[in-house]
């Protein structure tokens, strides 16, 4: 195993890495594709060495007091902030990986931004925001009070939020899975046919826009929350619940869209043919 202790800006390349782990407090973290050998450089280092290892082609960038078995899948985001000074540290990463390198990083503070890759992409922090661009496969995230950005994905998207935003815009999913408490989520994709949307909320507005030519049986449910469709769907008022629901488009293989919340509003809104996706503005606007 190669090990790399660094408390100054270092850049180095290597050959023969198939998987990234990033596990940082503060900072930033930088992930792009690239062709050629991957690249790592950690910079603006502050409270502690970072530790780079390489071994069985995993390259993980972490410190050297988080490499206990098992230690960072313990420990959530929120619980590192108490961790031995965790907060005092941060250090910039900036990596180039092939564009089927499967990601994971786990920060407390430090923004992700993280594009153009088609392997599976795990992202967790407790603050931080995460930005994603162009990545094809899957994608899964997890967020306390952080925002998410996403535009363009293709493939499928998974995310838990308790008070982060989640904004997506553009891109075809064939699987939309997500939880929020308060965050809202707000997305303008095309979902694919036989593909699925679930999503979940208890106070987060919850607004999705869909091209106009969409096929899909739908469901929106809501306790106290205000429903709104584009679309022509059937409501049905009941005790402590409303809902919105039927069969939009005329395809052979519908999608389902469902979306639930206690108290956050609920739309499903049009994009016209030839309009560019946008995040839309919902109901909460």
């Amino acid at each position: 195993m190669a090990r790399w202790t660094i408390d100054q800006p270092t850049t180095r390349t290597l050959d023969g890495i198939v998987a990234l782990r990033v596990r940082i407090i503060g900072g930033h973290v930088n992930i792009l594709p690239t062709d050629d050998p991957v690249t790592f450089e950690v910079s603006d280092v502050s409270g502690e060495p970072v530790l780079a290892t390489q071994e069985a082609g995993i390259l993980t960038i972490t410190y050297e007091d988080l490499t206990g078995s098992g230690l960072l899948d313990r420990l959530r985001p929120m619980q590192l902030s108490g961790y031995r000074g965790m907060a005092r540290r941060s250090a910039t990463v900036s990596l180039q990986v092939p564009r089927d390198c499967p990601v994971e990083v786990t920060t407390l503070s430090a923004p992700v931004v993280v594009a153009g890759l088609s392997a599976k992409t795990q992202l967790r922090t407790a603050s931080g925001d995460v930005t994603m661009d162009g990545l094809t496969g899957e994608v899964d995230v997890n967020t306390v009070s952080g925002n998410v950005a996403a535009r363009d994905l293709e493939g499928s998207l998974r995310f838990n939020s308790v008070s982060g935003q989640v904004a997506v815009a553009g891109g075809r999913l064939y699987d939309l899975t997500g939880k929020s408490a308060s965050g809202q989520f707000l997305g303008d994709v095309e979902v694919a046919p036989s593909g699925r949307v679930r999503v979940t909320s208890v106070s987060g507005e919850v607004a999705l826009r869909v091209p106009a030519e969409t096929s899909a049986t739908v469901e929106l449910r809501s306790a106290t929350g205000k429903l709104d469709s584009d679309f022509g769907l059937d409501r049905r008022d009941q005790r402590a619940r409303s809902s919105l629901g039927g069969k939009i488009g005329s395809g052979v293989d519908p999608a389902g869209i469902t979306a639930n919340t206690v108290s956050g509003a609920v739309s499903l809104l049009r994009r016209e043919p030839d309009a560019p996706a946008a995040i839309p503005r919902g109901n909460g606007a």
